[in-house]
C-alpha cells in the first residue's frame, strides 16, 4: 500500500460555483481531510521507522485436523484354571449313603505316605459278624488288596454329623500298606459293607488319594 505524508490542499472558490454546487464541495473536503488525518496516524511525522501498513499481517486461527485418539486395548485377565479332579476310581457302582457309611480319613485327593491311615464310622457294624470291607485299587483298576476291618468300640467317640445314629453304630479303623512305592503314584480306596450274588461291592464310597514316597 502507498503511504501518506502530510498534504496541504487549496480549494479555491469560484464565484461561479451555484448552492447546489457547494455541499459538494464540503463533501470533499471533508473526504479529504479524513485522509490527511490517517496520513498523520500512520506516519505523518516522517519517521520511516514506525510500522509499515504493508507489513500487518493478519493471523487467522482455523481448526486443523483433528487427531482422534486410537482406541486402547484392555488386557483381558487371565482366568485361573479350575483344579482338574483326580479321576482315578472307576465309576460308582452303588454309592453308599451318608446315613450308613462314611470315611473321615483320607480325604478325597489327600496326599499321604504308607501307612495310610482309613478311619471311618458305620451305622450297623456294630451288629454281630458285621464287618467293613477296605479295599485299594491303582490306576488300571487292578485290587492290590483288600481288607475285613471289625468295629471298634464306640465309648469316648464322637459320631461324624449325618450319620445315622443305632445301638450298632461304631467306627472303624486301619492302617494301609504298601510296598514298592517310590514315587507320587493315585490309588483309588474302596469302603463298602455289602456285595451282592455277583460278587460286586454295595453302598461303597470311594476316595481318590496319592501315595507319596516316605
Amino acid at each position: 500500500m502507498p503511504r501518506f505524508g502530510t498534504a496541504s490542499v487549496l480549494i479555491r472558490y469560484k464565484p461561479e460555483m451555484t448552492t447546489t454546487q457547494m455541499p459538494r464541495t464540503v463533501t470533499f473536503l471533508a473526504a479529504i481531510g479524513t485522509l490527511m488525518l490517517l496520513s498523520l496516524a500512520c506516519g505523518g511525522d516522517g519517521d520511516e521507522s514506525g510500522p509499515n501498513p504493508s507489513a500487518v499481517a493478519v493471523v487467522v486461527a482455523g481448526s486443523g485436523p483433528t487427531t482422534t485418539p486410537l482406541p486402547s486395548r484392555t488386557a483381558s485377565p487371565t482366568p485361573t484354571p479350575s483344579p482338574t479332579p483326580l479321576v482315578i476310581c472307576s465309576p460308582n457302582p452303588d454309592p453308599a449313603s451318608p446315613a450308613a457309611l462314611q470315611v473321615e480319613t483320607p480325604e478325597a485327593e489327600e496326599k499321604t505316605t504308607i501307612p495310610v491311615r482309613v478311619r471311618g464310622w458305620s451305622t450297623n457294624i456294630g451288629e454281630e459278624g458285621k464287618v467293613v470291607f477296605v479295599a485299594i485299587v491303582d490306576q488300571n483298576q487292578k485290587v492290590l488288596q483288600m481288607n475285613e476291618v471289625p468295629p471298634q468300640p464306640r465309648e469316648f467317640r464322637v459320631p461324624p454329623p449325618g450319620l445315622g445314629i443305632t445301638e450298632f453304630t461304631r467306627p472303624f479303623a486301619i492302617d494301609i500298606l504298601l510296598d514298592d512305592v517310590d514315587q507320587e503314584t493315585p490309588y483309588c480306596i474302596w469302603v463298602y459293607q455289602d456285595v451282592d450274588g455277583e460278587g460286586m461291592a454295595r453302598g461303597v464310597v470311594q476316595v481318590p488319594i496319592i501315595i507319596e514316597p516316605r
